[in-house]
């Protein structure tokens, strides 16, 4: 009996944790939606990048967040993705393993008006964090823009470092 129980338990939990899929068009209109923000707040870091290059990064790591997060089937929120991978019922999803494999993909594209770097947040503690930022050697690390795609299970979350209030970033 107590299997039983444990089984829809279980179930339930799989189930109301699960990545809600949205129709093509919503996801179209929210990628779009979500790119022009990401590209108006690149713009805003340094007048020396490239519009080109800013709305490429802006679309690729947008899509490619989503693409990862459909590539690791992340389940919300992350934390409980976490705990899957830790007890091996997935391999992969973790904060890491979205800033290798989106750093990666970016770093393919060849971009010459900024930089993509990894940067962590409580590095060595048990909620160590890793993230990407988009940079300029001639700005304020404050003001370069975080990429994560962990934090909302594929839907990257973005924002200058300065306004993050959820975790205080340092170069790795």
């Amino acid at each position: 009996m107590k299997h039983i129980i444990f089984l829809i338990i279980t179930v339930f939990l799989f189930l109301g944790c699960s990545v809600k899929n949205e129709n093509f068009l919503e996801k179209q209109d929210k990628f779009k939606t979500k790119t022009d923000e990401l590209y108006t707040l690149i713009l805003s870091i340094s007048d020396k990048i490239d519009k080109n290059e800013a709305y490429s990064v802006a679309q690729n790591s947008v899509t490619y967040s989503d693409y990862l997060a459909l590539k690791y089937d992340a389940v919300t929120p992350a934390l409980f993705n976490n705990f899957l991978i830790n007890i091996n019922i997935k391999k992969r999803g973790l904060c890491y393993h979205y800033a290798n494999d989106l750093l990666f993909y970016l770093k393919t594209k060849r971009y010459k008006t900024f930089d993509i770097l990894k940067v962590v947040a409580n590095e060595n503690e048990y909620f160590e964090h890793n993230s990407l930022i988009i940079t300029r050697y001639d700005i304020d690390f404050k003001d370069s823009i975080i990429l994560d795609a962990w934090r909302n299970s594929g839907d990257l979350f973005f924002s200058k470092v300065k306004d993050d209030k959820k975790y205080f970033w340092e170069v790795k």
